[in-house]
Order: structure tokens, then C-alpha cells, then sequence
């Protein structure tokens, strides 16, 4: 399905911009890892509570995702990216300004609100801009561009963090938000609302639900990324403090080496496309779910020896890279009666994820237990995705998938 403001956009422009709304969420939620040890100093919170940075940020993008499909239906999908860009800098912007645990809570809470604005219009737009045959590419770069926030950004937010203080990395971000609100202003056509479903935004957001976990390839679809990204963020949400207690490792270091990972994890994203048209999606998310779960326990157990974890950290990044990517293109495709309540909740399933496991980790780490017992769990999660992908997602025969869409975006 088109729109005909969007359609009269050229669609190369209109994907650098939904990169760019991706790049900037991505990295304000995966900033936040490295940064902890830093972040716990200034503050005068337990290290082992800096998780809940990334839990408050997912709770509230998890949890009010899911309304903000239907409510750009009704309202517009540009002027959702706009508010949604708007609260997402200020919330970000507040953050440098936290004092205390509790504030540093409610101002991620706030960013995570934005961000649950911004991005189901863009996978949304993505629905309505580009056909059948082009959106898999479309949602993979788009993806791509949240994983690769990392390469440029994280590096860039610990360097600055060591140069003089974590708030600067925020106030960037914060400030690259403001400036994209030009650029959507500029770069989106305005199109009149899609009013797909006759309801009111809560209706709605029930029946987005109601189809969930009605509809068994939905329901799997969802589960899936919940537990692939349960099985990233448990433990990334800890590499600065996995690098700083076992190896004392100063903040620029660790900025580093998540570098170096998020390179990785981009060639795999790379990699996984290729190998998914050639081999099927199942198959290579199969394959990854199983490797992904190998690095991640090597990491987790590498705790006396820095190269060991280093080495175990990309091969663990780099497979995570070729699932997420083959895993979301494969929840694009299916039914085309839920497509678009699919992208929305589907990036609701996947900040849910996010916050259920680094609140998990948070305790677990909390109650004296290990970075292993850690790993475990993220290792059992990235392998409880492989069933699912290959025996209980099914997707759509490719004639019915050009069929206009008629759930919520």
C-alpha cells in the first residue's frame, strides 16, 4: 500500500531519513551500556543497577509502542515522526541533566516514550512507501542503521565520556535530534492520514493485541524477537561492567571494542541477507541462533582473559547481526492481514525484550551471581528462537503478499 504523499518522494531519500530516525534510537538505547561504569560514579548508584537505565527506556517504548500505529493513522505519519522526535531529544536531553538515579529513570522513560512515537510511523512508511519485493531490503537496511549506531556512535559517546563527561554523549544525541526534526520536515511529504482501522488509537491498541496472540505466526513472530533480543541485551547491557570488574578496562578501551563488535555485527546483518536468499530465512536464523549462543557463553566465561572475551564478543556480535536482520525480514513477510499490526508490536516485542533482561541481569548480578549464570540465560534465549523460526513461523505465499494491507500500521 502507497500513500500519495509518499509515493511522489524518491525513495532513496525517504530510506535515509527512516535510517536516520533508526540510527539515533539505536543509539540512544545502546549507549547506555558502555557507559554505565561512568554514569554509576557520578550518580552514586550500585554498578550493578545501571541496567535499569536501559529497562526504564524499554518499559515505557514497550509498553506504548503499540498505540502510537493507530494514532498516526489517524493523525499523519509525519507529524507522529516530528512529535515523537521532539520528546525523544528532550527526554534525551534531560538525561545529561539527571542528578540521581530516580531522575536518570524518568528521563530515559521519557526518551523511550519518543522513540515509541518515532518509530512504528517509519516502519509504517515503509509499509506504505515500498512494494513487496523491495520492503524486506528496506526493513534490513533500516535495521541495519539502529545496529550500526553503534560503529560511529557508541565509540564516539565513550570517547567523549572519558574527555569529560558521559552528559556530553547525550547532549549529542539530544542535539542530532533536534536536527533531524528539519530534516523530516523537510524530506517527508505530508500525506493525509490512512484512517485504516474505523476505531478509536485504545481500540485499537486491544485489537493489535487481540490479532497477536490470536494469530499463531504473530504470536511466534513476536516471541521470537522478544527472546533473540532478551539474548543480546541481557548481557550487552553489561560489557562495561564485564570489561571494568574483570579487566579494569578505562571507558575510551571499552568504547573500542564495542566498535569493533558493532562492526561485526553489521557485516553479519550483510552476510545473513545474502545467505538468507540463498539458503531461507529459517535456515539462517537456525544456524545463528545456535552460534550466537556459543559466543555468548564463551564471553560470559572468559573473565581472566581480555583477548579470549574480545574474540568471543565479535563472533557472539557478528551472528546476533546475521539473526536480527533475517528475523526481521521474515516477520515482514507475513500475512498480509497483519503486516502492519506485525511492525508495530513487532518493535514493541523487541524494547521488551530489551527491558525484561536487563532488569533480569540487574538483579541476578544484584543477587551475587555471575556473569556465566548471565550468559547462560542469553545463550538459551538466542537458542529458543530456532524452533520457532523453523517449525512455528509461517509466512505468507509471495502472490498474497501484494495484497493491500489492512491491519493498523
Amino acid at each position: 500500500m502507497s500513500t500519495q504523499g509518499t509515493a511522489a518522494a524518491p525513495e532513496s531519500r525517504l530510506l535515509m531519513i527512516f535510517a536516520l530516525c533508526a540510527f539515533l534510537v539505536g543509539l540512544d538505547a545502546l549507549v547506555v551500556g558502555p557507559l554505565v561504569p561512568a554514569i554509576a560514579v557520578d550518580l552514586g548508584m550500585e554498578l550493578e543497577l545501571g541496567g535499569l537505565l536501559v529497562t526504564a527506556y524499554g518499559l515505557l517504548y514497550g509498553l506504548s509502542a503499540p498505540l502510537f500505529g493507530p494514532v498516526s493513522d489517524r493523525w499523519g505519519r509525519k507529524n507522529m515522526m516530528l512529535l515523537g522526535m521532539f520528546v525523544f531529544a528532550v527526554g534525551t536531553a534531560l538525561t545529561a541533566a539527571a542528578t540521581d538515579l530516580t531522575t536518570s529513570l524518568i528521563y530515559r522513560g521519557i526518551s523511550g516514550l519518543g522513540g515509541a512515537m518515532l518509530m512504528p510511523s517509519v516502519f509504517a512508511l515503509i509499509g506504505d512507501t515500498f512494494s513487496f519485493e523491495k520492503r524486506g531490503k528496506a526493513m534490513g537496511l533500516v535495521m541495519g542503521a539502529m545496529i550500526g549506531s553503534q560503529i560511529v556512535g557508541v565509540p564516539a559517546g565513550t570517547f567523549l565520556a572519558g574527555l569529560g563527561s558521559w552528559r556530553l554523549s547525550f547532549l549529542l544525541i539530544a542535539g542530532l535530534g533536534f536536527l533531524a526534526m528539519l530534516v523530516i520536515l523537510a524530506g517527508i511529504p505530508k500525506a493525509p492520514p490512512t484512517r485504516a482501522i474505523p476505531v478509536g488509537p485504545v481500540k485499537a491498541y486491544q485489537l493489535q493485541f487481540k490479532t497477536a496472540f490470536s494469530t499463531p505466526s504473530v504470536f511466534y513472530a513476536l516471541l521470537g524477537t522478544f527472546l533473540w533480543t532478551a539474548g543480546l541485551q541481557g548481557m550487552f547491557a553489561y560489557v562495561g561492567v564485564f570489561y571494568t570488574v574483570n579487566f579494569n578496562l578505562a571507558i575510551e578501551k571499552i568504547g573500542l571494542v564495542a566498535m569493533c563488535a558493532a562492526a561485526a555485527s553489521m557485516l553479519g546483518s550483510t552476510i545473513g541477507g545474502r545467505m538468507s536468499d540463498k539458503f531461507g530465512k529459517k535456515r539462517v536464523i537456525g544456524f545463528a541462533a545456535v552460534l550466537s549462543a556459543v559466543g555468548v557463553l564463551t564471553f560470559a566465561l572468559m573473565t581472566g582473559n581480555f583477548w579470549g572475551a574480545f574474540v568471543a564478543q565479535i563472533v557472539w556480535a557478528a551472528f546476533v547481526g546475521v539473526g536480527q536482520a533475517t528475523l526481521t525480514a521474515l516477520s515482514s513477510e507475513l500475512s498480509p492481514q497483519v503486516r502492519g499490526t506485525v511492525l508495530a508490536l513487532n518493535s514493541s516485542a523487541l524494547y521488551i525484550g530489551l527491558m525484561t533482561a536487563t532488569a533480569v541481569s540487574a538483579a541476578m548480578l544484584n543477587n551475587s551471581m555471575s556473569f556465566l549464570a548471565i550468559g547462560i540465560m542469553c545463550a538459551l534465549c538466542s537458542l529458543a528462537v530456532m524452533p520457532l523460526a523453523l517449525f512455528k513461523i509461517k509466512v505468507a505465499e509471495p502472490e498474497q503478499a501484494q495484497q493491500p494491507v489492512a491491519a493498523a500500521k
